[in-house]
């Protein structure tokens, strides 16, 4: 989305003090940094209509700027814009209408409903589709390097796919998060502040338990130019890494944030068609611990779901899915 600019000294006000509303009680960074981008759109339509006073916004105006949603090109892909974007723009506004009746600001007295079609945008990966992910991470001829960044695929399958994680309580993770002995990952911050364990299949704690004692080392290694020092056969460690206890790291070891070009390169390997992301994966275990007959309540709890209503959506997905045969598996 283009940098859209607010004139009105309130709103621009407003919009700051919402992205440290937003943070002070504990939102994702990521959230603090994507709603208030939304909530910046509307106040700029707003704007166009001459309406420069937040106590002028009537439920009207809101429900004029979802219809504008609706028919907005994206500026970006071309077409229109997908339903999960209008669907977090809603929800921001509806966060952001939250924000000025606690502080006492104002009260919009709207509440904006999700679009019902999400469900049709879900793309799930099939178990068979899981598989040929997991063995993309394997390279033909392994240098260190590519080990290590194999090793690092696989424990992001494990995350993302395993353990259902979202992505930044993926990203968030810190390597005392991970409990081998008891095959346990202690999420810290989830979605809505809220902390959680999730257990890991047997397959997967193994694969992480060789990411942490094997490749994990390699990114948290100095390869730069002028580091190749050899001291005792390997090469020096980063210095004053402030990134050190992440869990997953990138090759200049920081903590990884993306991991859009990861998926893409095994998608490329792998051969599957669909577009998907750590999100997808998410999707994907949810649907699949369905079809093997896991109570939705279980699901909900492994999902970090606040409520069944979320978790409810996965019913009508396997009945799309045509009620696939095969057990899960720990893939």
């Amino acid at each position: 989305m283009k940098h859209l600019e607010i004139k009105s000294v309130q709103y621009t006000f407003l919009l700051q003090n919402f992205r440290e509303w937003l943070d002070i009680i504990g939102y994702a960074e990521t959230t603090v940094n994507s709603l208030p981008v939304h909530v910046q759109e509307l106040l700029h339509f707003l704007e166009q209509k001459n309406i420069t006073q937040i106590t002028q916004v009537k439920a009207r105006h809101i429900s004029d700027f979802s219809n504008y949603l609706k028919g907005r090109k994206n500026q970006t892909q071309g077409g229109g814009l997908s339903t999960s974007h209008i669907n977090k723009a809603l929800q921001s506004i509806n966060t952001f209408a939250k924000y000025l009746e606690q502080t006492g600001r104002y009260n919009m007295d709207t509440v904006l409903k999700k679009l019902s079609n999400e469900v049709n945008e879900r793309i799930i990966l099939t178990r068979e589709e899981i598989k040929q992910l997991y063995e993309s991470t394997y390279e033909p001829h392994c240098t260190f390097n590519s080990s290590a960044m194999g090793q690092r695929d696989r424990a992001i399958i494990g995350i993302f796919y395993g353990c259902g994680l979202r992505k930044d309580e993926g990203s968030r993770l810190n390597i005392n998060d991970i409990d081998l002995n008891r095959k346990l990952v202690f999420v810290r911050k989830g979605k809505g502040n809220k902390q959680r364990y999730v257990p890991i299949a047997n397959k997967h704690a193994e694969d992480i338990r060789l990411y942490i004692e094997e490749g994990r080392y390699w990114f948290l290694e100095d390869h730069s130019e002028c580091a190749f020092y050899y001291k005792y056969g390997q090469p020096r460690p980063k210095k004053q890494n402030p990134d050190a206890e992440a869990f997953f790291l990138n090759v200049e070891g920081k903590r990884m944030s993306s991991f859009y070009k990861r998926l893409a390169y095994m998608k490329e390997r792998s051969g599957i068609k669909k577009d998907f992301s750590t999100h997808n994966l998410r999707h994907s275990i949810a649907t699949h611990l369905l079809q093997s007959g896991m109570p939705i309540e279980e699901i909900a709890k492994f999902l970090g779901h606040g409520s069944l209503e979320s978790t409810q959506i996965y019913t009508h997905i396997v009945n799309q899915l045509n009620n696939e045969k095969d057990e899960y598996q720990e893939f």
